[in-house]
């Protein structure tokens, strides 16, 4: 049989000599819809015995090329050190490169800053958890211009020139915590808001909608201003005991923040067991703070599917060509003692 040329298999895919050569021989990242191209090409021309090679699953799962980067809060702020891990896991055979991390607390703007900057000289891609801080703003607006693409992870900021947004869809989370409390509390309830802080812009939205769906349908209902816990254990068990003693009526407590574990030894503390907890997640010991009683309702991220959003999103941005803001919402699980 007559040797198939890579020039004749370019011809009959349309596409350049060197985009033929990548592909058999699996040299550098092309996008998915080039390459099935090529195959085909390829097969139709009888190219077959070659092609058993190329597309044994160890050579179709080529790596990407994108160099990855994130920013995510300290191990001390609930789950982003299981989210860091989630993301190694999915990237690892998918990322030619190992993605970096960087950990900056949620109110230390100049290290987020500087970590931007940083990033921003040896990755493609970054992914980011901050506040909504006009510096901040500003420092991923010059970055975008540069050509570094930079994703919000589950908070948004006002437009700056960002990527885009991964993360709930927060006006429903919200909303769906304020169905909850309308079926759980008395007439006249005294609700608390924890927030860890003013500034999240998830936190914030979560805040308006569960107002939003009370003020609807529960007008009775007194939701006061909320506290911040800083998003930290110690600052969740602050703001708790700060809300429980100035307010000692209060009967439901919503928590779209983290620092829950401090929230719930401040609430046990104060031997107010008839206190209703409406929480996110996932923290440190929710199944069992569930179990207990302690929590009633946990609007939990899902972390696995997060992470291989996050990775996924990333491989394709690199691979396109557009650049249009992209937003991508994530599921959130319902959970109570009883469905764990």
């Amino acid at each position: 049989m007559k040797k198939i040329s890579m020039s004749a298999v370019a011809r009959a895919a349309g596409v350049g000599v060197a985009t033929v050569d990548r592909v058999l021989n699996n040299r550098a990242s092309v996008k998915q819809e080039t390459r099935d191209r090529v195959l085909r090409a390829a097969e139709a021309l009888g190219y077959r015995e070659d092609l058993r090679k190329v597309m044994t699953p160890e050579a179709t799962a080529v790596k990407s090329a994108v160099r990855t980067g994130f920013i995510l809060l300290p191990s001390d702020y609930s789950f982003y050190q299981v989210l860091s891990e989630e993301i190694r896991r999915y990237a690892d055979g998918k990322l030619a490169t190992e993605p970096a991390f960087v950990w900056a607390d949620i109110h230390d703007v100049e290290k987020v800053v500087s970590s931007l900057e940083a990033l921003a000289k040896r990755v493609d891609i970054i992914g980011v958890v901050a506040l909504d801080h006009p510096l901040i703003r500003h420092t991923i607006k010059q970055l975008s211009a540069s050509g570094v693409q930079i994703f919000t992870l589950f908070s948004d900021l006002s437009p700056c020139g960002q990527a885009g947004y991964i993360g709930l869809d927060n006006l429903k989370a919200g909303r769906t915590a304020g169905w909850f409390a309308e079926r759980m509390m008395e007439k006249d309830s005294v609700i608390g808001v924890l927030l860890g802080d003013h500034r999240f812009n998830c936190q914030e939205s979560c805040e308006i909608s569960f107002r939003s769906y009370l003020r609807e349908n529960r007008q009775d209902a007194v939701v006061l201003e909320p506290l911040q816990t800083r998003e930290s254990i110690s600052g969740g068990y602050l703001a708790a005991s700060q809300l429980l003693t100035n307010h000692p009526s209060v009967a439901m407590i919503y928590a779209p923040c983290g620092g829950i574990e401090g929230v719930i030894k401040a609430v046990c503390e104060s031997a107010r067991h008839d206190i209703k907890i409406l929480c996110h997640g996932p923290f440190i010991g929710d199944e069992m703070a569930l179990i207990a009683g302690h929590v009633d309702v946990m609007m939990r991220h899902r972390i696995d599917v997060v992470a291989e959003t996050i990775v996924s999103v990333f491989i394709r941005r690199y691979q396109e060509t557009d650049r249009n803001p992209l937003s991508v919402t994530v599921p959130f699980d319902l959970v109570t003692r009883e469905n764990i």
